[in-house]
């Protein structure tokens, strides 16, 4: 009878409508790098008055401290692009002075083989929750590529700062590990955060352009563990040859 058997084959995660919480963890302590970082709130509205309110019901503004590490004007202090509903092009992205300053976390950016456009931090404030939402990232053009968002968990949250996600027949709640991350298409995938500790989250969010390398993360049979020292160590040694 057992012979008979025969399993279900998942077809796993599809990145146009779903979520990856990945087996890939960045180990490692930048914390040093996070607290040496000074934090903007939001600069200024998106001017469309639509969008305004969106942003408002989410209290991205008043809830929200930012840092970029990539930005349209290479200023770590940009916390908008320059056209809300033009579609982002990696070429007009350039990396800020955080960026450079910050070798452990430059490091966990430049890990991901993928053009980026957007690269900066969120600091959450505690007791924040930002209700389940899609965004406009496709919606604004492709002519780049599928927009995918990349978010990366930069401090130890334990109990706490949970990412809520819904997609088309899946809802999940999960408190990612320090240096797990999460892949979604903003547009498909529903997404919201509520941090119910005491102290700041902080999450990189990368805002990239999908393609075969993000797509060979998927199906590692284990966990796998990526050491941020050495990360930095092997771009010294690239550098220097």
């Amino acid at each position: 009878m057992s012979e008979e058997l025969k399993q279900h084959n998942p077809e796993g995660y599809n990145p146009s409508t779903g979520i990856y919480v990945s087996s890939q963890i960045f180990t490692g302590d930048w914390e040093n790098e996070l607290e040496a970082l000074n934090y903007t709130p939001r600069e200024r509205a998106v001017s469309d008055n639509s969008i305004v309110a969106f942003d408002e019901e989410k209290g991205i503004v008043s809830n929200y401290l930012y840092n970029s590490f990539r930005s349209e004007d290479g200023k770590s202090t940009t916390t908008e692009i320059k056209d809300f509903w033009a579609e982002e092009n990696p070429e007009n992205f350039q990396y800020t002075d955080s960026y450079y300053n910050s070798p452990k976390l430059a490091a966990i950016i430049d890990w991901f083989q993928v053009d980026k456009t957007r690269c900066r931090i969120f600091q959450q404030k505690p007791g924040h929750m930002m209700p389940i939402h899609t965004d406009f990232d496709n919606q604004r053009g492709m002519h780049h590529g599928e927009t995918l968002r990349i978010f990366v968990q930069l401090n130890d949250m334990p109990g706490g700062a949970w990412f809520r996600c819904k997609t088309a027949d899946s809802e999940i709640s999960v408190n990612l590990q320090k240096g797990q991350f999460l892949i979604f298409n903003p547009d498909h995938t529903g997404h919201g955060t509520e941090n119910v500790t005491d102290i700041p989250r902080n999450t990189f969010m990368l805002v990239v352009k999908r393609n075969e390398w993000l797509e060979s993360l998927m199906g590692e049979q284990n966990m796998q563990f990526i050491n941020v020292d050495e990360l930095v160590a092997s771009k010294k040694d690239t550098v220097a040859a």
